[in-house]
């Protein structure tokens, strides 16, 4: 369970992982192998839904919730995610099977009896889902909690992100607000409804997502209101290279051995969800404090960046990119038997995986996000370079007011020099007669 890997995933540069992981990335092609990394962190975060971690911009416990988002162009080869949700989702999805079986079991006992000495209905616990009403959804949800008194997680797999988007145009309307409630452990939703058919209750949904597409379909899933709510932010997104020219991506079998090391990691991840009493098994905290300095200091560097070019986007993108890559080394930590020696190895990866969340997004909808945000006091989104790096190394209140007009900002100056001198970025220069400013490289 200890034993790690050396491999070298698109920019990711020397890295090691569990074995159980470094299976599938060592087996895929140099250009995908991020985007298997981060299916297989889903469906393994997927499974370990009684995990749970302490973040320290956060009072209460997280679950390890993932939404993914692998994107790329028709015959790119984005169905290598087919392969892997089967191996590691198989033992989850023939549990879900079982309990269908009973619930088609029943629908034909009250055809049968006509709603005559009827036994009740049983209780089932269904949670790989491919595309779902907001009714049903809420019955599985309510069903779970019903049966454990706990939520569990959903794991939410399309090979054809358009399903979703199409989703959106009929019986799935609150899917929006389900996919940003879905991204947190605690958040209820509360169902309605004047039907005795419908499901009256208040839930915790959570889920764990996978989904494929185009770049069309992300742009149909992901449109202006999902944009402007925040839906953007909880998302991982991972784009694949351009194929034109391109052979086939070859992906390299698993061996028996490597099938049977997963096998046990899907296992134990199972034992560590069910007991065999029929109950669930206590949630078991994985000890990530040992991380915290690192998460503030990756903040710190994002929290700079937005003092230098006054971006809504990256303020708000970046905080959850964070705690996404946080969930995801916390799970990593796991998968290596939370050992200490491989303390190291997680924060690269931390740091490496916060960054790339927060650039693709802000490459994706960052623009879009300013100018939905924009107010009068806001700097305009157009602006792509900092106004920081812009001025020279010394400069005055007024040259940078100047600035200010030519870039066709809207914020006062003010408001810039007040907080890059609290953010130690520039100092005032004393000896001049005029009020002159100097930067702060080293901080």
């Amino acid at each position: 369970m200890k034993k790690s890997r050396t491999i070298k995933p698109q920019g990711i540069g020397n890295m090691e992982l569990p074995e159980c992981v470094a299976l599938f990335v060592d087996s895929a092609p140099e250009d995908f192998k991020l985007a298997v990394l981060l299916s297989v962190l889903c469906c393994y975060c997927a499974l370990g839904t009684r995990l749970r971690v302490k973040y320290i911009y956060d009072l209460d416990l997280h679950a390890l919730l993932l939404q993914v988002l692998i994107v790329g162009e028709p015959g790119a080869g984005k169905s290598f995610t087919r392969g892997i949700v089967k191996r590691l989702m198989g033992a989850l999805r023939l549990r879900d099977k079982e309990e269908r079986n009973k619930e088609k079991a029943y629908r034909k006992l009250t055809k049968m009896l006509k709603n005559k000495n009827l036994p009740d209905e049983p209780v089932v616990e269904v949670r790989c889902i491919q595309t779902i009403t907001r009714a049903m959804l809420t019955k599985r949800a309510d069903a779970i909690q019903t049966k454990y008194g706990e939520p569990l997680s959903f794991f939410l797999f399309a090979e054809e992100m358009g399903l979703m988007a199409d989703s959106n145009k009929r019986a799935y309307a609150d899917l929006r607000t389900l996919d940003r409630l879905a991204y947190d452990l605690g958040a209820e939703f509360c169902s309605e409804t004047m039907y005795d058919a419908g499901c009256n209750s208040d839930v915790d949904i959570c889920w764990n997502s996978l989904f494929c597409g185009t770049e069309n379909s992300l742009n149909e899933y992901i449109d202006k209101r999902s944009i402007e709510g925040g839906n953007v932010t909880r998302k991982v997104l991972c784009k694949l290279p351009d194929m034109l020219g391109d052979d086939a991506p070859k992906f390299i079998p698993i061996d028996s051995a490597g099938s049977a090391t997963i096998k046990n990691m899907v296992d134990r991840l199972m034992d560590e969800t069910y007991a065999h009493d029929g109950k669930l098994q206590p949630t078991h905290e994985i000890p990530m404090a040992w991380l915290d300095p690192q998460v503030e200091k990756w903040c710190d560097t994002q929290r700079l960046e937005v003092l230098k070019t006054g971006s809504r986007a990256r303020n708000c993108f970046y905080k959850r990119s964070s705690l996404s890559a946080f969930r995801m080394a916390a799970m990593l930590y796991y998968l290596w038997g939370e050992d200490e020696s491989k303390q190291k190895q997680v924060a690269k990866f931390y740091h490496f995986m916060a960054t790339y969340i927060v650039e693709g997004l802000l490459a994706q909808w960052g623009r879009e996000y300013d100018l939905m945000h924009q107010t009068d006091k806001d700097p305009t989104a157009e602006q792509k370079t900092s106004i920081y790096e812009l001025c020279p190394n010394q400069f005055t209140r007024e040259q940078l007011r100047e600035l200010i007009v030519k870039l066709n900002l809207k914020t006062d100056a003010r408001n810039f020099i007040c907080k890059w001198k609290r953010a130690k970025l520039i100092h005032e220069v004393k000896e001049s007669k005029t009020e002159l400013f100097e930067k702060n490289y080293k901080s």
